[in-house]
C-alpha cells in the first residue's frame, strides 16, 4: 500500500494529493477566466470579435496545458523544452513581426474604446490629414480623403496621433466663418450682412440662438469679423462656408464694404 502511495507521489511535483489539487485549481481557474474573458469581448461591439476570440482561446488554452503538464514529474521536461522552445520561437517572431503585433494590440483598443467608426470624419493634426472612415482592422485604419483617395495608417500611428472626430453624434454642429474689413468700412453693416446671408442660406440649421458676430483681431490692414453659426452636421458647415463666402463677398461689394489686400503704388 504504502509503495502505491510512493509511486502515485512520485507521478506528480507536490505528491499525488497537492498535484491533484494543484490541476483542479488550475482548471477552476481556466474556467473562470475563460468565462469572464467570453463575456466581456461579447459585450463589446467590434468588427473583429470572433477571430478575438479564438485569440482568446489559443492562449488559455495553451496555459492551461503547461501549467499541467509542470505538475507531473514526468512530463514536466517535456512541458520545460517546448516552453523553452517556444520561447525562443516567440523572440524570434516578436523580433520580426513587432510592428505587425504592435499594430495588432492597437486595432484591438482602438476597435474596443470606439473613439471614431467606420463612417466618421476624422483628422490626424500630427499628419494634416482629414477623411471619412471607410475601414478599421486589427493592422490598419483606411480613410477616404475629400479627393476620394484612400489612405492606409497603420494603427500604431493611429493610437499616437490626436485624433479628432469631426462627426461624433450630437444635435448640431458649430462652424466658424471669417472676413476681413477694413477700417473706413461700416462694421454695423458688415456684421448685418454676414447675419443676414447666414440665416437665409438653407444649410443653416437654426437651435434657437442667433448668427453671432465677434471682433476677433485687430490687424494692420483690417478688422476680422467672425460668425458663429450652427448645421446639423460636419458636411453641412462645409458647404455652408464654402457657399456663405461667396454671397457676402457679392453683398460687401454691392454694400461698399471693403475687404483689405496688398495695395502697391508706384510713384515718380
Amino acid at each position: 500500500m504504502e509503495s502505491t502511495i510512493e509511486q502515485l507521489d512520485s507521478l506528480f511535483k507536490g505528491g499525488f494529493v497537492n498535484g491533484i489539487l494543484t490541476i483542479l485549481f488550475y482548471i477552476i481557474v481556466f474556467l473562470i477566466a475563460n468565462h469572464l474573458i467570453t463575456k466581456f469581448i461579447r459585450q463589446r461591439e467590434f468588427k473583429h470579435k470572433e477571430a478575438v476570440l479564438r485569440i482568446k482561446s489559443v492562449l488559455l488554452w495553451t496555459l492551461l496545458i503547461f501549467s499541467v503538464l509542470s505538475q507531473i514529474t514526468f512530463l514536466q521536461d517535456i512541458a520545460t523544452t517546448l516552453l523553452a522552445g517556444g520561447g525562443i520561437v516567440a523572440v524570434i517572431v516578436g523580433l520580426a513581426s513587432q510592428e505587425a503585433a504592435s499594430s495588432a494590440v492597437s486595432g484591438m483598443m482602438i476597435l474596443m474604446s470606439k473613439p471614431f467608426k467606420v463612417g466618421d470624419t476624422i483628422i490626424l493634426k500630427e499628419y494634416d490629414l482629414r477623411g471619412k472612415v471607410t475601414e478599421i482592422t486589427l493592422s490598419h485604419t483606411v480613410i477616404e480623403t475629400l479627393e476620394k483617395n484612400l489612405i492606409m495608417i497603420p494603427n500604431t500611428l493611429v493610437n499616437k496621433a490626436i485624433v479628432e472626430n469631426m462627426t461624433h453624434e450630437t444635435e448640431y454642429k458649430i462652424a466658424y466663418l471669417s472676413f476681413d474689413v477694413s477700417y473706413e468700412s461700416d462694421l454695423d453693416k458688415a456684421s448685418e450682412i454676414m447675419k443676414e446671408v447666414i440665416t437665409n442660406h438653407p444649410l443653416y440649421y437654426d437651435v434657437g440662438e442667433e448668427v453671432k458676430i465677434h471682433c476677433t483681431e485687430l490687424k494692420d490692414s483690417g478688422i476680422t469679423l467672425r460668425a458663429r453659426m450652427t448645421t446639423r452636421n460636419i458636411d453641412d458647415s462645409f458647404e455652408l462656408c464654402c457657399q456663405c463666402r461667396l454671397q457676402i463677398k457679392k453683398a460687401f461689394d454691392e454694400a461698399g464694404i471693403e475687404i483689405p489686400y496688398p495695395h502697391i503704388t508706384l510713384t515718380k
